[in-house]
């Protein structure tokens, strides 16, 4: 699957990134998960500014 949205995306993954790619999918899937519970209604307010 990596692969097929790489070339898809007009990209060239080495062999050698290709566990971390994975990873950092799988990672980023379980993130999205997450956010997927969180329930939010229409209602809620855009930030206005961010300070770090």
């Amino acid at each position: 699957m990596v692969q097929a949205r790489a070339a898809a995306l007009g990209l060239t993954l080495p062999d050698a990134c290709m566990q971390g790619v994975i990873g950092n999918t799988d990672l980023l899937n379980h993130y999205t998960a997450l956010l997927e519970q969180v329930s939010l209604p229409d209602l809620c307010e855009p930030a206005g500014e961010y300070t770090p």
